[in-house]
């Protein structure tokens, strides 16, 4: 039997193999997009839904307007569907990686300074005794400064009003009495983040000038915030460029197999999109390369 009898036997087989139906069980595909062209939908939909909460906040102004002079004693008063008129969409990234955070050399934990920010307001904790670096620390911008007092108030159950905690050297050891309160949380001071420094105000100067924190989870995938909505398109795409850059430069030694499998973005209020993996594979030739503007180039 020669090969061409073979192929002309196995091609009839591939098709009846390949699945043209769509049921509960096996969904239809979901389409991936150029990084651009994703950014692209995921802004039309914001505008679209800040589109609808105009309306819906102009629609209920007489009730809000209502509410203000009816009795305290009324509390289902129909102005409680107010929307936020103000409301300002994150836009996330969600890396789906090879990763095994239980095995040795596979978990990625860090932080990595996008070019426009995160646009998020931080509050920032600052943990030092000298009262120098405490007021270097507040005239940074830092939320909350002290030292062993605000270690005390953390394991009396004080409220944790920060976002982000930053730290001295010294205080590194005292900070394991509550490592079991912060660290859960994400706000544990750690020199392999960056967040523990001689130098408080450069910290808190950091973390306040749009400093993304990022770590794997159990299964091994990457969760960040990489702007605003309203940052536009090009600002969103420098700060996924730079985010993708910093995945692949940290790198654990011990990753094995494919290291970046899936991408996928969306808003805070809008659904997922995938994305054309080579498009934000820095490995990868196509690299958030812009195909439409190459063939412009091109012809001109």
């Amino acid at each position: 039997m020669n090969r061409q009898t073979v192929l002309d036997r196995a091609v009839p087989l591939l098709q009846r193999a390949k699945r043209y139906y769509v049921s509960r069980a096996h969904g239809a595909p979901r389409p991936q997009y150029h990084v651009r062209e994703a950014v692209q939908i995921l802004l039309r939909d914001v505008a679209e839904r800040d589109v609808k909460r105009k309306e819906r906040f102009e629609k209920y102004a007489f009730q809000r307007q209502g509410k203000k002079q009816a009795d305290a004693g009324d509390e289902h008063n129909t102005a409680s569907k107010d929307v936020f008129k103000q409301f300002r969409e994150s836009v996330d990234i969600a890396i789906e990686t090879g990763l095994d955070p239980r095995k040795p050399n596979q978990s990625l934990r860090g932080s990595v300074r996008l070019p426009h920010g995160t646009g998020k307001l931080v509050r920032v904790a600052a943990f030092c005794n000298d009262e120098q670096m405490q007021a270097t620390a507040r005239d940074a911008g830092a939320s909350v400064v002290g030292g062993d007092e605000l270690i005390q108030s953390i394991l009396n159950g004080g409220a944790l009003e920060f976002d982000r905690a930053v730290a001295t050297p010294d205080m590194v050891p005292k900070l394991g009495r509550v490592a079991r309160i912060l660290g859960p949380r994400g706000l544990l001071p750690a020199a392999k983040l960056g967040t523990v420094a001689p130098d408080i105000g450069e910290l808190v100067s950091n973390q306040l000038s749009g400093l993304a924190p990022y770590r794997t989870d159990k299964k091994g995938d990457i969760h960040a915030c990489v702007g605003k909505a309203f940052f536009g398109e090009d600002k969103l795409l420098e700060n996924i460029r730079v985010f993708m850059q910093e995945l692949v430069d940290e790198k654990p030694e011990g990753a094995k197999g494919t290291y970046l499998k899936q991408v996928c973005i969306t808003a805070t209020q809008g659904k997922g999109y995938k994305i054309l993996l080579p498009t934000v594979d820095p490995a990868s030739i196509s690299f958030m390369v812009d195909e439409e503007k190459e063939g412009k180039e091109e012809v001109a």
